[in-house]
Order: C-alpha cells, then structure tokens, then sequence
C-alpha cells in the first residue's frame, strides 16, 4: 500500500505519512462521489512518468483510474486550451483485478557449522517483486541478484560458517514489506507481546534496495551496539571505499520488518547512480545495472556475512526490546 520504496532514503515520519493517506484517501472518496470518471496525473520528468502507490485492496470497490501523463503532452494540451480550442480525451483503459493474495518468500541457505551457533541466523535479503512498467532491474532485482551471488560466493569457496547464513527474497515489498513482515512475525507474537524462540537467534539482517550503485557503508538505524561490530567487520574491505557508518536510520523497506522489533536489520548506504530518476518507471530495466559494481557489492555482502556468521557475539537488540516491539502498519 503506497509503494514501499517511495520513500527511501531519510528517516519516516510514520504520522505524518498516515495523515498523508488519510488525505489521499479522501480525495479518492471525493472524486469517486463525484463521479470522475479519470484522474489525469502530470509524474515526472525527461518524459518518463513515475508510477504512485495505491491502497486498492482486494473486496474494495474499484478505484477511480489513474492515467500519468508525460510533461510535454501535458503542455501542449494547456497551450490548445489557452489558444481558445475544446480538447478532449478519448481512453480505453482495461484493467484486471485477480483473486491472487499469496505472497510468496524465496530462501536458501547454508547450514551452520558450529553446535552452539548453528540454530542462529544471518539473513541477507532483497525484494523479489517489482512495480509497473519496468522490469524492476534496479528495484529491485539489483538486490535479488547481489544477495544469490554473495551465497555462491561462500558456498563455492566452501566456507562452512558457524551460524546459518540464510538468503530471502521477499514477496509484496511494494504493496507494504508484506513478505518480511510474516517472517518478523515468527520472531515476536504481537499479541501476546512476547518475544518467540527465533527472536534471540537473529544474529543480523542485511538489506538491498537502491538501485546497483557501489555499497559506500551502512545506516546503523541509531544503534549504536551495532558500530563496533561493523567497524572491525569493515577494515579489511575499506579499499573497497566500504568507509561510511552513518548513524541515521533509512526506512521503506524489508529491514524496518525487524528493525521495529529492535533487532539488528540494516540497509546498506549505495551510491545513487540514476536510481531517483529511474525507480517505479519503463526505465527501470537491465540496461540500468552497473556489473561491476553489483560484483563488488556481492563480495561486501559474503564478507560482512561471514564476519557475523563467526563472530563470537552478535549485536545486541536496541535498548528496551523486545518490549518496545510495535508492528508496522502500511
């Protein structure tokens, strides 16, 4: 609901963005009582209009139809007007609605090693599903793939690391962390307010979900705990320009599934690449992956796995959790 990745890249202001769709969704109840039968979006630039979130759940009745249409064509139309002609529109639009509602996770994983460590986990995970248009080339299977090639990496060295290294590539990201959120509920029960036997398992999350720019760092997600660990983990790949800790949090994404539990779930800082411009549009394909960064990120992420696959400890949860815990709401 809304497009999970809309938002990425500063701390989220949960209220605000309710009051936010509380706005929205009154104006969509305005124009549907008033019988629009289109809402005309101008979205973008450079002529590539960036596809919106909806809240359209299935047993709503049907939106109204939203078309984004390209500044020039936009313009032209407001000079007819302006020029005294009558402009109309003719639209098809023919849309589906299924009775679909299954998310699916994909896993892997490799076991662990250790008898006392191997029943913990290190989760590496992307988001499988992507948005209109586009094939989702940089949002997101840019992470899918960094996420699979980090695995093999360690896999074909023949690694066996203590905890469990496990891969997840998530379903319904887009439509709200859907896929994350009902794994992080088989770590914590919102209603009986108590942690479950995965919670104190969960040695580490790592995420990605910027595009396929170079890993420059990590957001710590205002923990503090977790900066030591991440900067012993970090020197030997500094030449890498792997430098950044950044104490600010980034939302919109599968980490906040845990990181509102208090675990240690963080998102990686990416260089930007064309990743604003082109997410959620036609020009969000292949051709927008650059390779040899997403080789250097796969290798960050085997190395960084590794490291808190066999470290002695692990992170601790933020201070005041798992009481703290609140389940996210989308």
């Amino acid at each position: 609901a809304g497009g999970a990745s809309a938002r990425r890249g500063a701390t989220v202001n949960m209220s605000q963005y309710a009051a936010m769709r509380e706005l929205r969704n009154a104006a969509s109840k305005m124009l549907k009582d008033e019988g629009a039968l289109c809402v005309i979006t101008g979205s973008g630039t450079f002529n590539v209009p960036s596809a919106n979130g909806v809240a359209y759940k299935v047993g709503d009745p049907e939106p109204t139809p939203e078309l984004l249409m390209p500044i020039e064509d936009h313009g032209r139309m407001v000079r007819m007007i302006q020029g005294g002609e009558k402009v109309e529109m003719e639209l098809d639009i023919r849309n589906k609605f299924t009775d679909n509602q299954k998310i699916n996770n994909v896993y892997a994983e490799i076991p662990g090693s250790d008898p006392k460590l191997k029943d913990e986990v290190v989760l590496l995970g992307g988001h499988f599903d992507s948005w209109h248009g586009g094939t989702g080339g940089a949002d997101n299977a840019a992470g899918c793939a960094v996420m699979i090639e980090a695995l093999r990496i360690i896999k074909d060295l023949g690694i066996k690391p203590r905890r469990t290294i496990r891969v997840a590539l998530w379903g319904g990201e887009e439509q709200g962390l859907y896929g994350s959120r009902g794994y992080a509920k088989n770590l914590y029960d919102f209603n009986t307010k108590k942690a479950l036997p995965g919670y104190d398992k969960f040695a580490l999350y790592l995420n990605m979900d910027n595009g396929s720019g170079r890993f420059r760092g990590i957001y710590l997600e205002q923990n503090d705990m977790a900066k030591t660990f991440f900067k012993n983990w970090m020197e030997p790949i500094e030449d890498l320009g792997f430098k950044v800790l950044s104490p600010n949090s980034t939302g919109s994404t599968d980490h906040e599934a845990f990181n509102t539990l208090g675990l240690p779930a963080y998102q990686f800082i990416q260089d930007a690449l064309e990743y604003r411009r082109t997410y959620h549009t036609i020009m969000d394909t292949y051709e927008r992956l650059t390779m040899e960064d997403l080789k250097i990120d796969a290798c960050i992420t085997a190395w960084l796995a590794l490291c808190a696959a066999n470290d002695n400890n692990k992170i601790p949860v933020k201070p005041g959790y798992p009481g703290l815990a609140k389940e996210l709401r989308y």
